[in-house]
């Protein structure tokens, strides 16, 4: 190694601040629904330090603080130990590394309470407690002791276990890959006051490739928020409604084909022409953009605790007559856009440069009068696609390039009997993680449920009725 054990011990002990966690976990909850595998979250969950999920921190210390995981393996027959699982995801995310071209090492993993007990104690005859406790856990406070943490560096030492690691290409790789192996960045910069630790991008924690990949896909950057998010539209597979007295409900899926009962969320929204649910600032945080009868857009944001922020205008006058949908329709925006049809049947496509207002809308196209659309990922090329109802009730695919345009080809009927169905939008998760479809309301007030596939149809069922008087929101 390139640095002395004390000085490892020291730069992977470089703590400051107390964060003071409040867990919101309630059975059957926002974070219970956020659960990647669907398992109702319990304060157990996040409290058992032989759960891949144990949450510890500078406030939360394990229980019992003397824990040794029992499942403890010599990684690669090294002196490192770590738990059977996180072994091999440690040798499957250096052999991703590799192959990318990155070669790195494991640096530091599993330590006992006594060996954190030791380190601490040296830094406290050092440097007194106080300053001890800026850059040491104590002992039971400490990931490693959990056998779930690995800090990793480049072979060679580049940057050691600094905060330039997050600089180098392996450390860059880390960062956007880190979770296809179950692992997170788990002390991101700028959340210290979360954490209560300073940056590390060495410093990984394991806790599982679905927790791991949710937490990437919604852009929540750290266990804290995670576990306590009490969003008020908690997936993607939630059905908003606005009922004729401008009450607004959020029916909550239960990730497993049905709903919970649902939750009152607003009021005031007797003026809606048409709403959409979209992360419109790429938070992670599902946010609601609202069609007024008016003529103005509005987008309120949502809160991670619950509720929403103020309403912010994202279009100011003439959208009455627009026919539109919401969705990241350019693959290279970080926010999602509009896209809609004119009175005359021209189709515009409206950038969201920063998460606010809209910019200049670019046409797309025309022939679009008075035709129903729909924006979802119809053929899982990660690319949005629109779905355009016709007026003799043909669902046809206009798939698009990535780039804000139509993919150059013959459209694609996908679908008849679609005059039938008022409204419809992208459902992820209703039917289990990873599940893909439509949500649609039919004129005669069903809901109704389409899984998608690869490029088609797999199946429909009626998931609700008594619609009618509903605004669903797309």
């Amino acid at each position: 190694m390139l640095i002395s054990a004390l000085n490892r011990w020291r730069v992977c002990a470089r703590r400051f601040a107390v964060v003071v966690v409040v867990l919101m976990l309630l059975a059957g909850g926002a974070a219970a629904n956020a659960a990647p595998s669907g398992e109702q979250l319990s304060t157990r969950v996040v409290t058992d330090p032989n759960h891949a999920w144990v949450l510890v921190n500078k406030s939360r210390p394990l229980n019992p603080a003397q824990f040794v995981p029992r499942d403890l393996v010599s990684w690669g027959g090294t002196g490192h130990l770590l738990r059977a699982q996180v072994s091999g995801a440690v040798s499957q995310l250096f052999a991703g590394a590799r192959a990318a071209g990155h070669s790195l090492e494991l640096v530091s993993a599993y330590r006992s309470y006594a060996s954190q007990a030791a380190l601490y104690s040296s830094y406290v005859q050092m440097y007194g407690q106080a300053y001890a406790d800026q850059i040491s856990a104590r002992p039971g406070y400490s990931e490693h002791q959990t056998g779930l943490a690995a800090d990793v560096g480049n072979v060679g030492g580049g940057c050691g276990l600094t905060a330039c690691f997050g600089t180098t290409p392996g450390g860059r790789w880390v960062a956007a890959n880190a979770h296809r192996y179950g692992f997170i960045v788990r002390y991101p910069a700028g959340y210290t006051h979360i954490t209560g630790y300073t940056y590390e991008p060495w410093h990984l924690r394991f806790v599982g490739v679905q927790l791991a990949s949710d937490m990437k896909i919604r852009g929540i950057p750290t266990m804290e928020q995670y576990f306590a998010a009490r969003p008020s539209i908690k997936s993607g597979a939630d059905v908003l409604a606005a009922d004729s007295a401008g009450v607004l409900w959020n029916y909550p899926a239960n990730r497993a084909g049905g709903f919970g009962a649902r939750e009152r969320i607003g009021a005031g929204w007797a003026g809606l022409k048409a709403g959409f649910v979209a992360d419109w600032n790429a938070d992670g945080v599902n946010d609601i953009i609202a069609q007024w009868k008016s003529g103005t857009l509005t987008v309120y944001r949502g809160k991670l605790s619950g509720g929403f922020l103020s309403p912010v205008t994202a279009g100011t006058a003439g959208w009455q007559a627009m026919n539109i949908t919401v969705g990241k329709w350019h693959g290279g925006h970080r926010f999602p856009g509009v896209v809609g049809t004119a009175p005359d049947g021209a189709m515009y496509f409206y950038p969201n440069a920063a998460g606010g207002a809209l910019g200049a809308r670019q046409q797309i196209g025309n022939g679009f009068q008075g035709l129903r659309l729909a924006m979802a990922d119809f053929d899982n090329d990660r690319r949005q696609d629109l779905l355009v109802t016709t007026a003799a009730g043909n669902l046809m695919l206009y798939r698009s390039d990535g780039a804000g345009r139509f993919a150059q080809e013959a459209r694609l009927k996908v679908g008849n009997g679609w005059g039938a169905v008022a409204q419809s939008h992208a459902s992820f998760g209703f039917q289990g993680t990873g599940t893909r479809g439509l949500t649609a309301k039919a004129v005669d007030g069903r809901l109704i449920y389409y899984s998608l596939g690869s490029g088609r149809f797999t199946g429909s069922r009626q998931v609700g009725n008594g619609w009618q008087s509903l605004s669903v929101f797309r």
